[in-house]
């Protein structure tokens, strides 16, 4: 891009972005969270198309899959390659709105409580995650995953509904089901962001300190960085993938059956037993590992370009 046009954008919207109530790095949270997310959902939808698949195939839809590899092979024979791709723009609206929430939500915290040493300790580290993960599931995630998870399982009927853009789809479910049908599963989707970020958010401080061994002016590698992604990720994913399974069945066509959050772990437990909570864990896992660990690197490289371009306009 050429200097003076790139200075002349940032120039432009720099000021209304870090105007009154706004601090700088709720706005870098926001902005750079909103673009890695982005980035991030295109390399892994497929895993999460395949997730939630395997989530829905039970009680919510006849069981016609073997397994992961299955359901891969399925998909591909009736639709191609592009089938794993179904409702990404959807995911992509959602992934943008949620990493926004989350990352910006997550800044503003950790500036209210940070002292002046910049340390947070570890009870502030779980308040911040824990939050983030509240903001983003209440204010993003709850409608977008609810209208992905219809569309998805939508696309696997014998007769397929006609695809549709997003503002097409929202205003579907809101006339069959009401504002009800877009924030069903929304207890069970803060509880899973809430643990989800959280124990994110804790262990991949914890690791960077330990690296650091308490010298906060050393700079974390990136590869570095990508395994401390990959290993919040993995413990994230066993802890809240029964969680995850239960949003996603409150949030398919059928989730009006369940009465609450409870009524729908009793079903589950029921009918598929501890195997039933933990369906669609290897293609979650494998997406949230590379999601993070992606978004680990990318986050700080483009957090960096921020700061060069915000540091030139003042």
């Amino acid at each position: 891009m050429d200097d003076t046009f790139e200075r002349s954008l940032t120039l432009s919207f720099y000021p209304i972005l870090t105007r009154n109530e706004f601090s700088h790095e709720m706005i870098r949270g926001m902005v750079v969270g909103g673009t890695t997310g982005c980035i991030t959902q295109c390399v892994t939808f497929p895993a999460e198309f395949v997730k939630t698949k395997m989530q829905l195939d039970g009680k919510m839809e006849a069981p016609r899959y073997k397994g992961n590899w299955d359901c891969v092979k399925q998909v591909i024979r009736k639709n191609g390659v592009s089938g794993l791709y179904k409702g990404l723009p959807i995911a992509i609206s959602g992934k943008l709105a949620a990493v926004s929430c989350r990352f910006g939500a997550a800044e503003y915290l950790k500036s209210k409580t940070v002292d002046d040493t910049g340390v947070l300790t570890n009870q502030q580290k779980v308040i911040c995650g824990f939050g983030a993960g509240i903001a983003e599931a209440v204010f993003s995630v709850t409608p977008f995953e609810t209208i992905k998870v219809k569309y998805i399982q939508a696309q696997g009927l014998e007769k397929p509904l006609k695809p549709c853009g997003i503002i097409q789809e929202t205003k579907n479910i809101l006339k069959k089901e009401g504002a009800h049908g877009i924030y069903q599963g929304v207890t069970a989707t803060v509880m899973k962001l809430g643990v989800d970020q959280m124990i994110k958010f804790v262990i991949m401080d914890l690791l960077k300190d330990f690296y650091k061994n308490r010298n906060n002016t050393k700079e974390v590698p990136l590869p570095i960085l990508a395994m401390t992604g990959m290993t919040a990720a993995s413990v994230a994913v066993i802890m809240s993938t029964p969680l995850d399974v239960v949003k996603t069945r409150m949030q398919s066509i059928r989730g009006s059956e369940f009465k609450n959050f409870c009524h729908c772990v009793r079903t589950i437990w029921n009918e598929e037993k501890l195997n039933g909570f933990y369906k669609g864990t290897l293609p979650r896992l494998s997406r949230g590992c590379i999601d993070l660990a992606m978004t680990q690197v990318l986050y700080g490289m483009l957090s960096e370009q921020y700061n060069r371009l915000s540091n030139r306009c003042q």
